[in-house]
């Protein structure tokens, strides 16, 4: 049903379109289409039910827009709140740590009391002959440090140059394992065989021996090196002619560590030694095997047969006895040295 302003509006377009049509065009035909075309709904009036229909999709998104941020705030409240709990929780377990803390901070410490004496001392506390004792004091401990570092560095080095190839089982320190076997297992395991065998006479079999050894590879290297035209005992050897040097040992080394122990029967011949049971010959095969790979190594290890120079450090008692009770001591077994540094020490007996 239409309303009186429609009513009225489709008057009004009525009237303008009979006021503008030509009267002699006017038909019957022409008056039927002109009320028509007034009879239909304007374009506007469509549009109201989608226009109607959109706001209230609007309106609903805001309302749900409205909900969640409303539940966002009650979230964050909450956050906050447990964060609030968390942290005094926190503050009443730590409290007592705190308070430990505070209790030891409170306590003098032997380095407070000794910052107190310099304190004293540069006050004028102190007499300057104290100072000069105390000062003499920590220079013979700042000796005693560097000494010790200085050691500590050329044995670090040491291991460093002998750790290139773990898998060379010539490399120094195996070598030593099978040297203290040589002297602890099969030391023993020879004295039990021979037993009229004197720690005396054992002594000069092991020295002869190594002296034997060392005649050996100096001749063999003697030799090598007369063909390469090289010079072992030059000072002023090139870098090339000593790295030429440094793999002739190491061609040695490898060479006699796959050589069967009967190998070094010529050099316990040369040495002058004439086993008397099975035992006593593989004990003396054994040395001469061990010593010459020992020598072999680069720089050389080297048996030291004085025991005069030595240090006490570099020694010790093949009974285990204290120093105190040593009565004229001699080497068993000689001071092993790889370079300046002793690796092995010498064993003693009284």
């Amino acid at each position: 049903m239409d309303t009186t302003d429609s009513y009225n509006s489709r008057m009004e377009i009525s009237k303008g379109l009979h006021t503008y049509a030509d009267p002699g065009e006017m038909t019957a035909e022409g008056s039927r289409q002109t009320y028509d075309i007034s009879s239909q709904p304007s374009a506007y009036e469509n549009r109201i039910p989608a226009l109607e229909s959109l706001y209230s999709e609007v309106n609903r998104r805001l309302m749900q827009l409205e909900e969640q941020e409303a539940k966002k705030m009650v979230w964050s409240n909450s956050i906050e709140t447990r964060l609030e709990s968390l942290e005094s929780y926190y503050r009443q377990l730590i409290a007592p740590v705190n308070s430990s803390i505070q209790k030891i901070s409170n306590v003098s410490h032997p380095y407070q009391q000794e910052h107190r004496n310099y304190q004293e001392a540069f006050s004028g506390q102190v007499p300057p002959k104290d100072l000069v004792k105390e000062n003499e004091k920590l220079k013979k401990q700042v000796a005693k440090l560097e000494k010790r570092h200085e050691e500590l560095l050329s044995k670090a080095m040491g291991m460093h140059k002998q750790s290139e190839n773990m898998n060379d089982n010539s490399r120094l320190f195996a070598v030593l394992d099978m040297y203290n076997m040589l002297r602890i297992h099969d030391w023993e395991k020879l004295r039990q065989n021979v037993t009229s065998l004197t720690n005396k006479d054992g002594s000069s079999m092991i020295k002869k021996l190594f002296v034997a050894c060392e005649t050996h590879i100096r001749d063999i290297i003697t030799k090598i090196t007369e063909v390469l035209d090289i010079t072992p005992l030059d000072d002023i050897m090139t870098d090339s002619k000593q790295g030429v040097m440094h793999d002739i040992r190491n061609i040695l080394r490898h060479s006699y560590y796959k050589k069967q122990i009967e190998f070094y029967s010529e050099i316990v011949t040369q040495a002058g030694i004439v086993p008397r049971t099975e035992t006593e010959r593989v004990f003396t095969l054994k040395c001469c095997q061990i010593y010459c790979l020992l020598f072999l190594q680069n720089p050389p290890v080297k048996a030291e047969w004085k025991i005069q120079g030595s240090t006490i450090q570099n020694l010790e008692h093949i009974n285990r006895k204290e120093v105190k009770n040593w009565r004229n001591p001699e080497l068993l077994w000689p001071i092993m040295k790889y370079g300046e540094e002793v690796v092995e020490k010498g064993v003693v007996w009284d």
